[in-house]
């Protein structure tokens, strides 16, 4: 099969609001096979830290991202990496470690809502990269280097890479990052 541009799938998933940490990453992970499976229906194996590829196609890039009840996969040539997030209340302080200075300078000048949504944004752009590379967050986050997130600008050990915004509601943000 060629694939030439990159497919995104995604679903909501319905979940009692009580439900165990354990239930919901259970209910994730069968949701983006299922997913996965609806873009390319050939048999999918997973690298040791759990990314899927598909051994009989190893030239497509396949990555998984969920939050709270959105999952999504993206399939497409190449490596690729997805990450989505809901914007939601959070400490950044607590996570400042994995900003750059020039990241964190930036945020310290914005509105709280604004370092929120922010925040959130450089976030799932590191993970997105991190995931690209094949590692996620066994390597810091602090590494990868969002210059510019406008023109998807992403720097990550002396390598550039592309950011494109993932088209999402407007209490989620994420990227699906490449090569350049």
């Amino acid at each position: 099969m060629s694939i030439r541009q990159v497919t995104f799938n995604w679903q909501w998933l319905e979940l009692p609001t009580d439900v165990t940490r354990t239930a919901r990453r259970e209910a994730q992970r069968t949701v983006s096979r299922q997913l996965i499976q609806q873009l390319l229906p050939v048999p999918l194996a997973y690298h040791r830290l759990g990314q899927p590829y598909f051994p009989s196609q190893p030239q497509l890039g396949v990555s998984v991202s969920h939050t709270y009840q959105l999952v999504m996969v993206a399939l497409g040539p190449g490596p690729l990496g997805i990450d989505v997030e809901q914007v939601r209340p959070h400490d950044l302080d607590a996570i400042r470690r994995a900003f750059t200075p020039a990241e964190w300078h930036l945020l310290q000048t914005l509105s709280a809502q604004e370092r929120q949504r922010l925040g959130w944004q450089l976030w799932t752009a590191k993970e997105a990269v991190l995931k690209l590379v094949g590692c996620g967050l066994t390597h810091a986050p602090r590494q990868v280097e969002v210059l510019d997130l406008k023109h998807g600008r992403v720097r990550y050990q002396s390598q550039s890479y592309q950011l494109t915004p993932l088209a999402l509601p407007a209490t989620y943000v994420g990227f699906l990052a490449q090569h350049v």
